[in-house]
């Protein structure tokens, strides 16, 4: 019999499932190698804890925490009385289900549900399962409160969701077993780190706009000034050596003018990184957009090429190259014959990269379509004496090159 892995018990809107790819990438080497210590701070519903209780052997213990008690209760009925809640959500189940073909009699029982949920009177497996049972039939897997911490949430539309998933709540509990479960301040976390720490920052977002933020995952906001402090404690962690990767919205892909988090965070590094936006009730509105992964560790295996030098890139009617953030080093292969110029390699020169890194001479790499280096060899050779596993490159499309001579276009000098 095959072993059932735990998944998210939960929709959530904003949950990393689509950012694991990215966030894997930004891993530093400490946490394959060695024992670790694993810190989630705002969990939400998961999706990251239990992609690393799954995939990372090493990881000796995990702290999660969350602000929101409703949530932290979830967590810990699952963890220590599975069968107890599982024997409520069946009931919601079958109840909600026989509704089916009764659409103003199942939506009057939901709100009877939610409104019974926001008077908290009930004991703390039946208030678990309510929490789960809204989250299955809410619009988009929204969680939503007013000031007075009542959940408001409409009804979504769905033909019989699962609500009662008896094999991912077993699986959910057995994982929990090594998982520590709190309820409080992110900055209560500092004390449950280990000698090797990594902690992973999801806060509330910063909205992108006066319109875009859908109110208060609790009832008290995290405004700038707690996305200030988030930063101060971040600060603090690295200062004591822990590693931490954060992330939150792009606020300057709104507004180019909108350095928050670019001057909050400018002692760390930066990445964009694509992501989808899902929960806006407009379907025109929704696709894709950028996100932001920050940390504090992996400006030792990756440089970023700055905004300046990637624009060159993408300010031509017909570019002919591709630019591609992170690509591995390793997979840059050399041929002297494809190179644009054939100058040998001047140790002082990479030196003097080295040496005097300045990132206005940071412009991307060039290669072929077949990843064989074209331009940049300095460069090349100085990443690697930097022990950089990831570099910006620009792959180059020589077909769009050979154009007739009646369509002339800028000569650029890469």
């Amino acid at each position: 019999m095959t072993e059932k892995i735990a998944k998210p018990f939960l929709k959530w809107a904003g949950g990393k499932t689509q950012l694991i790819t990215e966030i894997e990438r930004a891993f530093p080497d400490s946490i394959y190698n060695n024992e670790f210590t694993f810190i989630e701070p705002f969990v939400g519903s998961g999706a990251i804890l239990f992609w690393m209780l799954n995939n990372f052997p090493k990881m000796e213990k995990a702290v999660i925490n969350d602000i929101n008690a409703d949530l932290v209760n979830v967590y810990k009925t699952i963890a220590f009385k599975p069968k107890e809640l599982l024997s409520i959500l069946e009931v919601l189940q079958n109840e909600f289900h026989s509704l089916e073909q009764k659409p103003e009699e199942k939506k009057e029982y939901y709100y009877e549900k939610r409104e019974l949920y926001n008077t908290r009177n009930d004991e703390l497996s039946v208030q678990a399962a309510l929490f789960i049972f809204l989250n299955r039939t809410c619009f988009n897997g929204l969680y939503r409160v007013n000031k007075n911490n009542g959940y408001n949430v409409p009804m979504g539309s769905y033909n019989k969701p699962m609500i009662c998933d008896f094999d991912n709540i077993f699986a959910v509990s057995e994982a929990l077993q090594k998982v520590e479960i709190l309820c409080g301040d992110f900055e209560k976390t500092l004390e449950f780190a280990s000698n090797n720490s990594l902690f992973y920052f999801d806060p509330p977002y910063k909205p992108l706009s006066d319109t875009s933020s859908f109110n208060s995952y609790a009832k008290d906001d995290f405004n700038d000034l707690e996305q200030i402090r988030l930063r101060d404690f971040c600060k603090t962690l690295d200062s004591k050596g822990h590693k931490w990767i954060l992330s939150n919205s792009d606020v300057k892909g709104k507004n180019p003018n909108d350095n928050f988090f670019d001057d909050l965070y400018s002692d760390f590094t930066i990445q964009r990184v694509k992501a989808k936006r899902s929960i806006n009730a407009n379907p025109e509105k929704r696709g894709e957009l950028n996100e932001l992964l920050i940390d504090n560790f992996s400006s030792k295996i990756y440089i970023p090429t700055q905004e300046g030098n990637r624009k060159m890139f993408t300010n031509f009617e017909k570019p002919f190259w591709t630019l591609v953030e992170k690509f591995p080093v390793e997979l840059i292969n050399f041929d002297s014959s494809r190179l644009s110029f054939r100058n040998p390699i001047s140790s002082s020169e990479v030196d003097r990269i080295v040496e005097n890194f300045d990132f206005d001479f940071w412009i991307p790499i060039t290669i072929d379509k077949e990843n064989f280096l074209i331009d940049g060899q300095h460069r090349l050779e100085a990443a690697k004496r930097m022990n950089l596993k990831y570099i910006d490159v620009v792959i180059q499309d020589t077909e769009l090159l050979t154009e007739p001579k009646s369509k002339k276009r800028k000569k650029v000098l890469l």
